[in-house]
Protein backbone atom coordinates (compact mmCIF):
# COMPACT_ATOMS: atom_id res chain seq x y z
CA UNK A 1 0.00 0.00 0.00
CA UNK A 2 2.86 2.53 0.88
CA UNK A 3 4.18 1.58 -2.11
CA UNK A 4 1.10 2.34 -4.30
CA UNK A 5 0.62 5.42 -2.44
CA UNK A 6 4.58 6.87 -3.27
CA UNK A 7 4.37 5.99 -7.02
CA UNK A 8 0.75 8.07 -7.47
CA UNK A 9 2.85 11.18 -5.71
CA UNK A 10 5.47 10.86 -7.64
CA UNK A 11 3.28 10.35 -11.06
CA UNK A 12 0.99 13.46 -9.98
CA UNK A 13 4.26 15.79 -9.59
CA UNK A 14 5.80 14.93 -13.33
CA UNK A 15 4.83 17.42 -15.85
CA UNK A 16 2.10 16.23 -18.29
CA UNK A 17 3.84 16.52 -21.89
CA UNK A 18 0.15 16.57 -23.40
CA UNK A 19 -0.94 19.58 -21.78
CA UNK A 20 -0.19 23.18 -22.86
CA UNK A 21 0.41 25.91 -20.56
CA UNK A 22 -2.73 27.85 -19.91
CA UNK A 23 -2.19 31.55 -20.12
CA UNK A 24 -3.11 33.40 -17.14
CA UNK A 25 -5.34 36.39 -19.38
CA UNK A 26 -8.06 35.13 -21.85
CA UNK A 27 -6.99 34.76 -25.78
CA UNK A 28 -6.23 37.93 -27.56
CA UNK A 29 -8.71 39.17 -30.88
CA UNK A 30 -7.28 37.42 -34.08
CA UNK A 31 -7.28 39.40 -36.94
CA UNK A 32 -9.64 38.66 -40.38
CA UNK A 33 -8.97 37.48 -43.73
CA UNK A 34 -9.86 39.14 -46.49
CA UNK A 35 -10.53 37.24 -50.20
CA UNK A 36 -10.96 38.59 -53.31
CA UNK A 37 -11.88 37.99 -57.31
CA UNK A 38 -12.50 39.45 -60.18
CA UNK A 39 -15.59 38.69 -62.70
CA UNK A 40 -14.78 39.40 -66.69
CA UNK A 41 -16.40 37.62 -70.05
CA UNK A 42 -15.33 34.25 -70.82
CA UNK A 43 -13.99 35.50 -74.06
CA UNK A 44 -11.15 37.44 -72.35
CA UNK A 45 -9.51 34.59 -70.79
CA UNK A 46 -6.17 33.85 -71.80
CA UNK A 47 -3.72 32.74 -69.36
CA UNK A 48 -3.81 31.30 -65.76
CA UNK A 49 -1.74 32.71 -63.05
CA UNK A 50 -1.43 32.24 -59.53
CA UNK A 51 -3.01 34.34 -56.85
CA UNK A 52 -0.35 35.99 -54.69
CA UNK A 53 -2.39 36.87 -51.69
CA UNK A 54 -0.95 34.97 -48.83
CA UNK A 55 -3.67 34.72 -46.77
CA UNK A 56 -6.25 32.94 -48.81
CA UNK A 57 -6.19 29.31 -48.01
CA UNK A 58 -8.94 27.85 -50.52
CA UNK A 59 -8.45 29.60 -53.73
CA UNK A 60 -5.12 29.08 -54.79
CA UNK A 61 -5.51 29.61 -58.84
CA UNK A 62 -8.03 31.16 -60.95
CA UNK A 63 -8.78 32.61 -64.61
CA UNK A 64 -7.40 36.00 -64.88
CA UNK A 65 -6.92 37.92 -68.64
CA UNK A 66 -4.22 38.56 -70.32
CA UNK A 67 -5.67 42.26 -70.23
CA UNK A 68 -9.09 43.58 -69.82
CA UNK A 69 -10.94 46.69 -69.78
CA UNK A 70 -11.20 49.79 -67.42
CA UNK A 71 -14.42 48.79 -66.23
CA UNK A 72 -14.65 46.54 -63.27
CA UNK A 73 -16.62 44.85 -61.23
CA UNK A 74 -14.88 43.61 -58.01
CA UNK A 75 -15.72 40.81 -55.27
CA UNK A 76 -14.59 40.09 -52.02
CA UNK A 77 -15.52 38.86 -48.47
CA UNK A 78 -14.09 38.13 -45.12
CA UNK A 79 -13.63 35.99 -42.62
CA UNK A 80 -13.11 36.25 -39.14
CA UNK A 81 -12.34 32.85 -36.50
CA UNK A 82 -13.12 34.84 -33.45
CA UNK A 83 -15.79 37.06 -34.45
CA UNK A 84 -17.51 38.50 -37.23
CA UNK A 85 -16.28 41.05 -40.40
CA UNK A 86 -18.28 44.53 -40.22
CA UNK A 87 -16.65 46.51 -42.75
CA UNK A 88 -13.51 46.39 -45.32
CA UNK A 89 -11.28 49.06 -46.98
CA UNK A 90 -9.88 48.93 -50.34
CA UNK A 91 -7.91 51.25 -52.45
CA UNK A 92 -6.26 51.06 -55.81
CA UNK A 93 -2.80 52.13 -56.15
CA UNK A 94 -3.62 55.63 -58.03
CA UNK A 95 -5.06 56.63 -54.71
CA UNK A 96 -3.45 57.83 -51.72
CA UNK A 97 -5.99 56.59 -49.00
CA UNK A 98 -8.48 53.58 -48.10
CA UNK A 99 -11.92 53.62 -48.66
CA UNK A 100 -13.68 51.92 -45.95
CA UNK A 101 -17.52 50.27 -46.86
CA UNK A 102 -19.82 47.62 -45.93
CA UNK A 103 -20.60 46.63 -49.55
CA UNK A 104 -18.86 43.34 -50.71
CA UNK A 105 -18.83 44.26 -54.38
CA UNK A 106 -18.66 47.99 -56.31
CA UNK A 107 -18.25 48.85 -59.68
CA UNK A 108 -14.73 50.63 -60.68
CA UNK A 109 -13.78 53.08 -63.89
CA UNK A 110 -10.11 53.01 -63.84
CA UNK A 111 -8.12 56.05 -65.31
CA UNK A 112 -6.60 54.30 -68.60
CA UNK A 113 -4.46 57.26 -70.24
CA UNK A 114 -2.47 55.06 -72.06
CA UNK A 115 -2.78 52.21 -75.10
CA UNK A 116 -1.82 49.52 -72.10
CA UNK A 117 -1.48 49.85 -68.05
CA UNK A 118 -1.58 47.72 -64.92
CA UNK A 119 -3.49 48.41 -61.80
CA UNK A 120 -3.42 46.99 -57.89
CA UNK A 121 -6.49 46.60 -56.30
CA UNK A 122 -6.16 46.15 -52.57
CA UNK A 123 -8.86 45.31 -50.14
CA UNK A 124 -8.76 44.46 -45.98
CA UNK A 125 -11.07 43.24 -43.69
CA UNK A 126 -12.37 44.95 -40.64
CA UNK A 127 -13.80 43.06 -37.67
CA UNK A 128 -16.28 44.13 -35.02
CA UNK A 129 -12.99 44.85 -32.59
CA UNK A 130 -11.63 47.03 -34.89
CA UNK A 131 -9.11 45.00 -35.91
CA UNK A 132 -7.55 44.70 -39.75
CA UNK A 133 -6.41 42.22 -42.14
CA UNK A 134 -2.42 42.62 -41.96
CA UNK A 135 -1.67 41.46 -45.49
CA UNK A 136 -4.75 42.54 -47.57
CA UNK A 137 -6.13 40.27 -50.78
CA UNK A 138 -4.64 42.06 -54.03
CA UNK A 139 -5.13 41.56 -57.67
CA UNK A 140 -2.75 43.04 -60.19
CA UNK A 141 -5.03 44.16 -63.31
CA UNK A 142 -3.90 44.23 -66.74
CA UNK A 143 -5.95 46.66 -68.69
CA UNK A 144 -5.58 47.50 -72.23
CA UNK A 145 -7.65 49.97 -73.97
CA UNK A 146 -10.29 49.73 -76.68
CA UNK A 147 -11.47 51.76 -79.19
CA UNK A 148 -14.77 53.70 -78.82
CA UNK A 149 -17.69 53.21 -81.62
CA UNK A 150 -20.23 55.37 -82.71
CA UNK A 151 -22.83 55.44 -85.08
CA UNK A 152 -25.68 57.53 -86.08
CA UNK A 153 -28.87 57.80 -83.89
CA UNK A 154 -32.00 55.24 -85.54
CA UNK A 155 -33.84 57.22 -87.66
CA UNK A 156 -32.01 60.42 -87.57
CA UNK A 157 -30.87 59.70 -90.69
CA UNK A 158 -33.44 59.62 -93.43
CA UNK A 159 -33.09 56.36 -95.57
CA UNK A 160 -32.91 55.62 -99.24
CA UNK A 161 -35.59 53.24 -100.14
CA UNK A 162 -33.90 50.92 -102.74
CA UNK A 163 -32.28 53.76 -104.45
CA UNK A 164 -29.65 54.97 -102.83
CA UNK A 165 -28.65 57.62 -105.64
CA UNK A 166 -31.11 60.51 -103.84
CA UNK A 167 -30.42 63.36 -102.68
CA UNK A 168 -31.64 64.55 -99.47
CA UNK A 169 -32.76 68.05 -99.13
CA UNK A 170 -32.46 70.63 -95.78
CA UNK A 171 -32.62 74.59 -95.25
CA UNK A 172 -29.48 75.85 -93.58
CA UNK A 173 -30.10 74.08 -90.22
CA UNK A 174 -29.34 70.34 -89.43
CA UNK A 175 -29.19 68.31 -86.33
CA UNK A 176 -26.94 65.13 -86.24
CA UNK A 177 -27.50 62.76 -83.72
CA UNK A 178 -25.53 59.50 -82.79
CA UNK A 179 -24.61 57.12 -80.00
CA UNK A 180 -20.86 56.13 -78.86
CA UNK A 181 -20.35 53.03 -77.16
CA UNK A 182 -16.89 51.54 -75.56
CA UNK A 183 -16.58 48.07 -73.24
CA UNK A 184 -14.47 50.59 -71.33
CA UNK A 185 -17.23 52.29 -70.58
CA UNK A 186 -19.14 55.65 -71.69
CA UNK A 187 -17.05 57.13 -68.28
CA UNK A 188 -13.86 56.76 -71.20
CA UNK A 189 -15.52 58.96 -73.83
CA UNK A 190 -13.26 62.14 -73.40
CA UNK A 191 -14.43 64.13 -76.58
CA UNK A 192 -16.53 64.04 -79.89
CA UNK A 193 -15.43 65.78 -82.78
CA UNK A 194 -17.14 67.03 -85.93
CA UNK A 195 -16.75 68.96 -89.07
CA UNK A 196 -18.35 70.25 -92.06
CA UNK A 197 -16.98 69.12 -95.54
CA UNK A 198 -13.50 67.82 -95.63
CA UNK A 199 -11.41 70.09 -93.72
CA UNK A 200 -8.31 70.27 -91.64
CA UNK A 201 -10.45 72.38 -89.22
CA UNK A 202 -12.00 70.30 -86.42
CA UNK A 203 -14.94 71.13 -83.82
CA UNK A 204 -14.60 69.89 -80.34
CA UNK A 205 -16.53 69.09 -77.75
CA UNK A 206 -17.25 67.26 -74.45
CA UNK A 207 -17.41 63.52 -74.86
CA UNK A 208 -20.79 63.15 -73.37
CA UNK A 209 -22.81 65.25 -76.27
CA UNK A 210 -24.63 62.88 -78.20
CA UNK A 211 -26.10 65.27 -81.02
CA UNK A 212 -25.11 68.87 -82.82
CA UNK A 213 -26.91 71.58 -84.25
CA UNK A 214 -25.15 73.32 -87.70
CA UNK A 215 -26.54 76.05 -88.23
CA UNK A 216 -25.96 78.89 -91.21
CA UNK A 217 -25.06 76.20 -93.84
CA UNK A 218 -24.02 77.81 -96.68
CA UNK A 219 -26.23 76.37 -100.24
CA UNK A 220 -24.93 73.44 -101.77
CA UNK A 221 -23.94 70.13 -101.30
CA UNK A 222 -22.26 68.81 -97.91
CA UNK A 223 -20.72 66.31 -95.90
CA UNK A 224 -20.60 66.42 -91.81
CA UNK A 225 -17.86 63.85 -90.20
CA UNK A 226 -18.38 63.05 -86.44
CA UNK A 227 -15.81 60.80 -84.10
CA UNK A 228 -15.32 60.02 -80.44
CA UNK A 229 -12.17 59.94 -78.61
CA UNK A 230 -11.39 58.40 -75.31
CA UNK A 231 -9.03 58.77 -72.40
CA UNK A 232 -6.19 57.24 -73.58
CA UNK A 233 -6.59 59.02 -77.18
CA UNK A 234 -7.40 56.49 -78.86
CA UNK A 235 -10.26 57.53 -82.28
CA UNK A 236 -13.32 55.79 -83.28
CA UNK A 237 -13.91 55.16 -86.34
CA UNK A 238 -15.10 57.86 -88.58
CA UNK A 239 -18.77 58.41 -89.43
CA UNK A 240 -19.94 60.69 -91.81
CA UNK A 241 -23.28 61.53 -93.81
CA UNK A 242 -23.64 60.85 -96.82
CA UNK A 243 -22.04 57.73 -97.13
CA UNK A 244 -21.43 56.60 -100.32
CA UNK A 245 -20.53 53.09 -99.29
CA UNK A 246 -23.90 52.72 -97.50
CA UNK A 247 -26.69 51.66 -99.35
CA UNK A 248 -29.03 52.38 -96.90
CA UNK A 249 -28.90 56.05 -97.04
CA UNK A 250 -28.49 59.11 -99.53
CA UNK A 251 -25.91 59.61 -101.43
CA UNK A 252 -26.22 63.49 -101.68
CA UNK A 253 -27.09 65.90 -99.02
CA UNK A 254 -27.76 69.52 -100.43
CA UNK A 255 -28.84 72.63 -98.38
CA UNK A 256 -30.93 74.94 -100.15
CA UNK A 257 -31.26 79.06 -99.08
CA UNK A 258 -34.83 80.00 -97.79
CA UNK A 259 -36.50 82.33 -100.06
CA UNK A 260 -39.11 84.92 -99.86
CA UNK A 261 -41.84 84.99 -96.27
CA UNK A 262 -43.68 81.77 -97.27
CA UNK A 263 -42.68 78.70 -97.13
CA UNK A 264 -45.17 75.85 -99.47
CA UNK A 265 -45.19 72.29 -97.83
CA UNK A 266 -45.96 69.38 -100.24
CA UNK A 267 -47.31 66.64 -98.23
CA UNK A 268 -49.58 64.76 -101.21
CA UNK A 269 -47.26 61.99 -102.11
CA UNK A 270 -49.14 60.51 -104.36
CA UNK A 271 -49.89 63.77 -106.48
CA UNK A 272 -49.66 63.49 -110.14
CA UNK A 273 -48.30 67.45 -110.59
CA UNK A 274 -51.69 69.32 -110.53
CA UNK A 275 -52.16 69.58 -106.59
CA UNK A 276 -48.74 71.35 -106.18
CA UNK A 277 -49.27 73.41 -110.03
CA UNK A 278 -52.28 74.69 -108.17
CA UNK A 279 -51.04 75.93 -105.29
CA UNK A 280 -48.02 77.75 -107.10
CA UNK A 281 -50.73 79.42 -109.16
CA UNK A 282 -52.03 80.86 -106.21
CA UNK A 283 -48.67 81.71 -104.64
CA UNK A 284 -47.19 82.95 -108.46
CA UNK A 285 -50.12 85.52 -108.08
CA UNK A 286 -49.75 86.51 -104.56
CA UNK A 287 -46.43 87.04 -104.07
CA UNK A 288 -44.46 86.57 -107.37
CA UNK A 289 -42.87 83.66 -109.40
CA UNK A 290 -40.05 82.37 -107.77
CA UNK A 291 -40.57 84.59 -104.36
CA UNK A 292 -41.09 81.64 -102.00
CA UNK A 293 -39.92 78.35 -101.02
CA UNK A 294 -41.54 74.91 -101.37
CA UNK A 295 -40.33 71.73 -99.54
CA UNK A 296 -41.41 68.23 -100.84
CA UNK A 297 -42.25 65.54 -98.34
CA UNK A 298 -42.27 61.94 -99.10
CA UNK A 299 -40.81 58.44 -98.40
CA UNK A 300 -37.25 57.80 -97.00
CA UNK A 301 -35.04 60.95 -98.10
CA UNK A 302 -38.29 63.14 -98.50
CA UNK A 303 -39.39 62.52 -94.83
CA UNK A 304 -40.57 65.23 -92.16
CA UNK A 305 -36.83 66.75 -91.02
CA UNK A 306 -36.26 64.06 -87.50
CA UNK A 307 -35.22 66.81 -85.10
CA UNK A 308 -37.81 69.10 -83.81
CA UNK A 309 -35.79 71.78 -84.10
CA UNK A 310 -34.56 71.28 -87.55
CA UNK A 311 -38.65 71.68 -88.18
CA UNK A 312 -38.95 75.00 -86.30
CA UNK A 313 -35.78 76.32 -87.96
CA UNK A 314 -37.26 75.90 -90.99
CA UNK A 315 -40.88 77.02 -90.56
CA UNK A 316 -39.03 80.29 -88.45
CA UNK A 317 -37.32 81.50 -91.81
CA UNK A 318 -41.11 82.21 -93.23
CA UNK A 319 -43.36 84.44 -91.58
CA UNK A 320 -46.61 81.88 -93.18
CA UNK A 321 -46.47 78.38 -94.00
CA UNK A 322 -49.08 76.85 -96.32
CA UNK A 323 -49.35 72.27 -96.41
CA UNK A 324 -51.49 70.50 -98.21
CA UNK A 325 -52.71 66.99 -97.84
CA UNK A 326 -54.97 64.69 -99.73
CA UNK A 327 -54.17 61.05 -99.90
CA UNK A 328 -51.99 58.55 -97.97
CA UNK A 329 -51.11 59.13 -93.71
CA UNK A 330 -49.92 62.95 -93.53
CA UNK A 331 -46.88 64.16 -91.83
CA UNK A 332 -48.74 66.58 -89.32
CA UNK A 333 -48.65 64.72 -86.43
CA UNK A 334 -44.87 64.64 -86.51
CA UNK A 335 -44.39 68.32 -87.04
CA UNK A 336 -47.68 68.76 -84.32
CA UNK A 337 -44.98 70.13 -81.90
CA UNK A 338 -42.96 72.55 -83.90
CA UNK A 339 -45.88 73.87 -85.62
CA UNK A 340 -46.95 74.93 -81.87
CA UNK A 341 -43.88 76.52 -81.20
CA UNK A 342 -44.02 78.16 -84.24
CA UNK A 343 -47.43 79.86 -83.80
CA UNK A 344 -46.89 80.68 -80.37
CA UNK A 345 -43.36 82.55 -81.84
CA UNK A 346 -45.95 84.55 -84.06
CA UNK A 347 -45.99 82.56 -87.18
CA UNK A 348 -49.25 81.87 -89.29
CA UNK A 349 -49.89 78.26 -90.84
CA UNK A 350 -52.52 77.33 -93.68
CA UNK A 351 -53.20 73.38 -93.58
CA UNK A 352 -55.72 71.38 -95.98
CA UNK A 353 -55.72 68.11 -94.96
CA UNK A 354 -58.58 65.56 -94.95
CA UNK A 355 -57.06 64.16 -92.19
CA UNK A 356 -57.97 64.97 -88.64
CA UNK A 357 -56.56 64.58 -85.02
CA UNK A 358 -57.99 65.82 -81.74
CA UNK A 359 -54.67 65.38 -80.44
CA UNK A 360 -52.91 68.37 -82.79
CA UNK A 361 -52.12 71.39 -81.07
CA UNK A 362 -51.55 73.83 -84.07
CA UNK A 363 -55.73 73.91 -83.52
CA UNK A 364 -57.96 73.21 -81.10
CA UNK A 365 -60.24 70.21 -82.36
CA UNK A 366 -62.34 68.05 -79.91
CA UNK A 367 -63.25 65.39 -82.56
CA UNK A 368 -65.10 64.81 -86.02
CA UNK A 369 -67.43 63.32 -87.83
CA UNK A 370 -67.86 61.99 -91.47
CA UNK A 371 -70.13 63.90 -93.55
CA UNK A 372 -70.35 61.62 -96.56
CA UNK A 373 -69.65 57.80 -95.28
CA UNK A 374 -70.04 56.81 -98.79
CA UNK A 375 -66.82 58.26 -99.40
CA UNK A 376 -68.31 60.24 -102.20
CA UNK A 377 -68.95 64.37 -102.48
CA UNK A 378 -70.57 65.54 -106.23
CA UNK A 379 -69.07 68.87 -107.38
CA UNK A 380 -71.47 72.02 -106.88
CA UNK A 381 -71.44 72.07 -102.97
CA UNK A 382 -71.06 75.61 -101.74
CA UNK A 383 -68.98 76.04 -98.72
CA UNK A 384 -69.53 79.08 -97.01
CA UNK A 385 -66.84 81.54 -95.57
CA UNK A 386 -68.23 83.49 -92.59
CA UNK A 387 -67.76 86.57 -91.38
CA UNK A 388 -65.31 86.81 -88.85
CA UNK A 389 -65.97 90.39 -87.69
CA UNK A 390 -69.82 89.42 -86.64
CA UNK A 391 -69.50 87.03 -83.18
CA UNK A 392 -73.00 86.88 -81.95
CA UNK A 393 -74.61 85.15 -84.81
CA UNK A 394 -73.26 83.43 -88.26
CA UNK A 395 -73.03 85.63 -91.13
CA UNK A 396 -71.36 84.26 -94.59
CA UNK A 397 -69.72 86.49 -97.07
CA UNK A 398 -71.25 85.22 -100.67
CA UNK A 399 -68.05 87.22 -102.59
CA UNK A 400 -65.68 84.64 -100.83
CA UNK A 401 -67.25 81.52 -100.67
CA UNK A 402 -65.93 77.93 -102.45
CA UNK A 403 -67.48 75.49 -104.21
CA UNK A 404 -66.51 72.00 -104.99
CA UNK A 405 -64.91 71.88 -108.56
CA UNK A 406 -64.37 67.74 -108.73
CA UNK A 407 -65.94 65.13 -107.02
CA UNK A 408 -64.07 64.59 -103.70
CA UNK A 409 -63.51 60.60 -103.40
CA UNK A 410 -62.59 60.63 -100.09
CA UNK A 411 -64.53 60.67 -96.93
CA UNK A 412 -63.97 63.68 -95.57
CA UNK A 413 -65.01 65.31 -92.36
CA UNK A 414 -66.14 68.37 -89.64
CA UNK A 415 -65.08 68.99 -86.68
CA UNK A 416 -66.03 70.07 -83.07
CA UNK A 417 -64.25 72.62 -81.54
CA UNK A 418 -62.57 71.77 -78.17
CA UNK A 419 -62.85 73.77 -75.08
CA UNK A 420 -60.56 76.44 -75.47
CA UNK A 421 -57.89 77.26 -72.35
CA UNK A 422 -55.30 79.35 -71.31
CA UNK A 423 -55.71 82.42 -73.14
CA UNK A 424 -57.07 80.36 -76.79
CA UNK A 425 -59.21 81.72 -79.28
CA UNK A 426 -61.00 79.76 -82.16
CA UNK A 427 -63.76 80.62 -84.94
CA UNK A 428 -65.38 78.48 -87.25
CA UNK A 429 -64.26 79.90 -90.85
CA UNK A 430 -65.70 77.66 -93.66
CA UNK A 431 -69.03 76.15 -93.24
CA UNK A 432 -70.85 73.79 -95.55
CA UNK A 433 -74.25 74.57 -96.86
CA UNK A 434 -77.38 72.89 -96.26
CA UNK A 435 -77.21 68.87 -97.59
CA UNK A 436 -78.35 68.55 -101.35
CA UNK A 437 -78.98 64.56 -101.05
CA UNK A 438 -78.84 61.07 -99.29
CA UNK A 439 -74.84 61.38 -99.84
CA UNK A 440 -75.07 64.71 -98.02
CA UNK A 441 -75.19 63.05 -94.37
CA UNK A 442 -75.64 66.37 -92.27
CA UNK A 443 -78.01 68.68 -91.30
CA UNK A 444 -77.30 72.34 -90.37
CA UNK A 445 -74.18 73.82 -91.51
CA UNK A 446 -70.80 72.16 -90.08
CA UNK A 447 -67.84 73.54 -90.16
CA UNK A 448 -65.22 72.09 -92.06
CA UNK A 449 -62.56 75.14 -91.39
CA UNK A 450 -61.10 76.49 -88.27
CA UNK A 451 -59.39 79.69 -86.97
CA UNK A 452 -57.22 79.04 -83.97
CA UNK A 453 -54.63 81.42 -82.11
CA UNK A 454 -52.80 80.04 -79.12
CA UNK A 455 -52.39 83.33 -77.11
CA UNK A 456 -53.07 87.05 -77.60
CA UNK A 457 -49.90 88.31 -79.64
CA UNK A 458 -49.45 85.03 -80.98
CA UNK A 459 -49.57 83.61 -84.77
CA UNK A 460 -52.70 82.25 -86.10
CA UNK A 461 -53.48 78.60 -88.05
CA UNK A 462 -56.34 77.76 -90.59
CA UNK A 463 -57.13 74.37 -91.33
CA UNK A 464 -59.43 73.57 -93.60
CA UNK A 465 -60.94 69.66 -93.55
CA UNK A 466 -61.26 69.43 -97.04
CA UNK A 467 -59.09 69.25 -99.94
CA UNK A 468 -58.69 72.56 -101.14
CA UNK A 469 -57.30 72.27 -104.79
CA UNK A 470 -61.02 70.82 -105.28
CA UNK A 471 -62.83 73.58 -104.07
CA UNK A 472 -62.54 76.21 -106.99
CA UNK A 473 -66.06 75.77 -108.56
CA UNK A 474 -66.39 79.61 -108.18
CA UNK A 475 -62.73 80.34 -109.86
CA UNK A 476 -61.99 82.81 -106.71
CA UNK A 477 -59.41 80.99 -104.74
CA UNK A 478 -56.70 83.54 -105.76
CA UNK A 479 -59.07 86.52 -104.15
CA UNK A 480 -59.78 84.07 -101.22
CA UNK A 481 -56.48 83.22 -100.47
CA UNK A 482 -55.45 86.41 -100.51
CA UNK A 483 -57.79 87.52 -98.14
CA UNK A 484 -56.78 84.60 -95.40
CA UNK A 485 -52.83 84.87 -96.03
CA UNK A 486 -52.75 88.63 -96.02
CA UNK A 487 -55.62 89.94 -94.33
CA UNK A 488 -56.92 87.28 -91.92
CA UNK A 489 -53.64 86.79 -90.37
CA UNK A 490 -51.93 90.12 -90.42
Amino acid sequence: MMFMFLFIMTCESLENPFLDDLPSEGLGNAAPETHLFLSFAPDRIDTVLSDTTSDTTFIFTRNIADTTTSHQVMYWWGEDPDGEVVAYHYRWNFEAGWTRTTAESDTFFLPLQISYDEFLFEVKSEDNQGALDPSPATLRIPVANSHPEIEFANNSNPSSGNNPNVTHVTFPTRTFAWSVSDIDGLETINQIRFRLDNTSSWNYRQGNISSVTLTEIPPGEHTFYVQAIDTAGAFSNLLQFPDSTDAASPNEWRVVEPVGDVLLIDDYKLDDGSTHTFYKDILDSLVGVDNYSEFELGFDEKALPAATTDQLAMFNYFNTVVWYHYSEAPSLPGADGALRTYLEAGGNVFISSIFIDSDYTFTSIDSNWVVNPSGRMISGLDINMVDLSVTDSTVTLPNLSLKTSSLIARRVSAYYPAILIDGETSQDLFILQDSRNSTDAWTGNPPVAQLFRPSSGSGQSIFFSLPLHLCNGNENIVPIMDYLLFEVFE
